[in-house]
């Protein structure tokens, strides 16, 4: 990833409200800020409802967000020009229509709509998912749907790339191989990826970087590295004051989750206890 050049997507101090007669009934993300650049790669993890979809669906102009401002390549979401349109990839939680279209027809169709079409990359996708071009839209199974909506949004090599739990409904064999594709796909174009995923192991294999979501607020954005050497859980003993450098995510009893560990602020020879977790343990210690 280039963080000198300018970010593909950019959210700034993004609210959304959501208001039933006439007063806020819920606020669904609470002033977000976050930048993604060229081969970054990132993976949105939190609960259901937590606003990861609401997010998304703000990126693309799908619904307006109440405060704040959304970029994507230098342009407003709200005045997107025809050019930086072309350059989104999105696949929903849903597979989309084409009903009565058979696979080729319904490839046929998409593809004319994106003049940088990649012919072999559809090709070598349609054999990986094992898909009957032949075969109609509507006698697909459901992973077979989103095995295509992948193909249709990834085809043309889609500067920004917007996945929203692409994987949910592919088998385990089908889902790594598409994981496995994903990163270098994202390096090898120059592209962003943002997408959610509740299957931490995807997230782990994938992800360059990890944005943690509860209730509408982005509580943790950084490198899956530096998540992994940073995100400690810490049992204090009894008496224990917990060092001020550290930022705490989560705090049950004597158990503190928190952020910017090192080991200079807790040494070796010091009574609290340091784990290190999986990003599972983690979202697990996160919402207890």
């Amino acid at each position: 990833m280039d963080m000198n050049e300018a970010p593909i997507l950019e959210f700034n101090k993004v609210t959304k409200h959501f208001i039933a007669k006439g007063e806020v009934d819920k606020t669904a993300i609470k002033e977000l800020s976050i930048k993604l650049y060229p081969g970054m790669v990132v993976g949105l993890l939190g609960q259901n409802g937590a606003g990861k979809s609401t997010l998304m669906r703000c990126a693309l102009g799908i619904i307006e967000a109440s405060f704040g401002e959304i970029t994507i390549l230098g342009e407003s979401v709200s005045q997107l020009s025809s050019k930086a349109k072309s350059q989104i990839g999105y696949v929903p939680q849903q597979p989309f229509g084409y009903e009565g279209f058979s696979v080729a027809r319904a490839l046929d169709l998409h593809r004319s709509f994106y003049p940088e079409w990649d012919i072999e990359l559809e090709r070598e996708w349609l054999q990986r998912f094992d898909l009957d071009t032949k075969q109609q839209v509507q006698r697909l199974s459901v992973g077979q749907r989103q095995s295509l909506a992948l193909i249709m949004a990834m085809a043309y090599r889609p500067k920004l790339l917007i996945l929203d739990e692409p994987v949910a409904s592919l088998d385990p064999i089908a889902r790594r191989k598409f994981m496995a594709d994903l990163f270098d796909l994202a390096l090898e174009s120059g592209s962003a990826v943002l997408f959610s995923s509740h299957i931490t192991s995807d997230l782990e294999r994938v992800a360059s970087h990890l944005a943690l979501m509860k209730e509408g607020e982005l509580l943790l954005f950084k490198e899956i590295d530096s998540v992994r050497e940073e995100v400690k859980l810490l049992t204090l003993p009894t008496g224990e004051v917990l060092p001020i450098e550290l930022n705490v995510l989560n705090r049950t009893a004597d158990k503190v989750l928190v952020d910017n560990f090192c080991s200079k602020i807790c040494p070796s020879d010091s009574k609290i206890q340091v784990e290190s977790m999986n990003l599972e343990q983690l979202f697990m210690e996160f919402h207890r």
